[in-house]
């Protein structure tokens, strides 16, 4: 069984990192296919559309770190019934479930993943970011859970949201700047993004 550590990334580590994932999340809702991004309201991000993703950490292969990333970035809500228990106590058990999601959707779609290509080499970088189909949830209560939340658990406000294919190639092709600068290194986003809309 995969475990998990729940630590804090130091400033090192981050210097320290080689390696490196991300997750795409999407799932089917209203006759389409939708993506999942979420967006900052501060920092270098802010107002960008983001991936859920970030630097290995020692010994974790890429589904691991996008998995733990995801949970991560979503402060262990998106899988949870009540937005306000405990983080530890959801952190593992989501963890698992999105790393169970990333696994079968990769058994069922083996080409559903992007590499992310050095801007300066055109080589590319030791990074994956994988496409996982979930269940369609309304983020509106992560949301609310996020906005009125300025100095405890939820500080760093974030923002959920989904966007169809049709928006998501559109970004893609005629406004890449509203996404977040890793993800306009993904080589072949919009061939995957393509195909998921079409199978």
């Amino acid at each position: 069984m995969d475990t998990v550590t729940i630590t804090d990334t130091s400033a090192d580590l981050k210097r320290e990192t080689r390696t490196g994932a991300a997750v795409i999340p999407f799932a089917r809702w209203q006759d389409s296919t939708r993506f999942l991004f979420h967006k900052t309201f501060s920092g270098r991000r802010a107002g960008l559309l983001v991936d859920f993703g970030g630097g290995s950490r020692g010994g974790e292969s890429h589904v691991q770190t996008a998995a733990r990333e995801f949970i991560e970035e979503t402060d262990a809500m998106f899988f949870a019934e009540n937005c306000n228990r405990d983080l530890g106590l959801l952190f593992e058990s989501q963890y698992l479930e999105m790393l169970r999601l990333i696994k079968q959707t990769q058994q069922r779609h083996p080409t559903w993943f992007c590499r992310r290509m050095n801007k300066n080499s055109g080589k590319p970088k030791d990074w994956k970011t994988f496409f996982a189909e979930l269940e369609y949830r309304d983020p509106t209560a992560i949301n609310r859970a996020w906005a009125g939340d300025t100095t405890g658990r939820f500080r760093k406000r974030r923002e959920l949201l989904w966007l169809t294919s049709d928006q998501l190639i559109d970004i893609i092709n005629n406004s890449p700047d509203r996404l977040w600068k890793r993800i306009r290194e993904y080589k072949g986003m919009r061939d995957v993004v393509q195909a998921i809309a079409k199978s």
